[in-house]
């Protein structure tokens, strides 16, 4: 006798803990890489760029800067070519939001090309925890969180930390003072604006505050590229 099928979790929330997890994702996968990329894209998309684009690797992003005219290229990245760095504070307020933008980094965009068989790739960070929650809500389906330290330094533990707290987020429970403490008392906020003088600070203090940004990036990966569009 066959067993009784079960029902679909809907509603099922993980978040991955290797790399090859993501790789065989077929649900909703959401990318967290607290102090940089997610902060970057979500500042892109809010300010209005209407041509944001993700790239897994850097001889993808810079071929496509030699294609798209007047492209802006956000990167921490050492690159052969002028380029901003990968600064949600610059995207936001240093940057024309009229120009096509492409984005290249260590750990984040290598993170959400990793999803290319999940069904939706989201972006999240603090910063737009309550529309991202709200947005997922409003669409169950089967989530996998993935930090993007996975990908790159599993030192830069900021990221566990916000995906453990979105994912008691999306159950209905705020999480956001007690990953704050957390993050702090990791020392990794220090790190940061040591070895980033220039927006560090500024950086942070958008990083780290909750519920600012109305955007929710969705990617959609075409022939490499991620096509960044505001999913609500």
């Amino acid at each position: 006798m066959s067993q009784p099928s079960q029902p679909p979790q809907q509603n099922k929330i993980s978040i991955a803990l290797d790399p090859d997890e993501a790789r065989v994702w077929r649900g909703r996968g959401i990318v967290i890489d607290l102090f940089r990329f997610s902060n970057t894209i979500c500042a892109l998309v809010e300010s209005g760029r209407r041509d944001v684009r993700v790239y897994p690797t850097p001889a993808m992003a810079l071929a496509a800067r030699r294609q798209v005219k007047d492209a802006d290229l956000f990167s921490e990245m050492d690159l052969a070519a002028e380029h901003y760095d990968n600064s949600p504070y610059t995207a936001l307020y240093g940057s024309d939001p009229s120009r096509p933008a492409l984005s290249v980094t260590n750990s984040g965009s290598p993170a959400a090309s990793s999803l290319l068989l999940a069904r939706e790739i989201l972006v999240a960070c603090f910063a737009n925890f309550p529309a991202l929650v709200a947005y997922c809500r409003a669409r169950p389906m089967p989530t996998l969180i993935v930090p993007a330290c996975l990908f790159y330094d599993m030192k830069h533990v900021e990221d566990m930390i916000c995906a453990r707290a979105l994912a008691e987020e999306l159950e209905g429970r705020d999480a956001f003072p007690a990953a704050l403490e957390e993050i702090h008392a990791s020392g990794r906020v220090l790190d940061f604006m040591a070895f980033r003088p220039e927006t560090g600070k500024r950086d942070m203090e958008l990083v780290l505050k909750k519920g600012w940004m109305k955007a929710v990036p969705r990617i959609k990966f075409k022939a490499g590229a991620g096509i960044v569009e505001n999913a609500v």
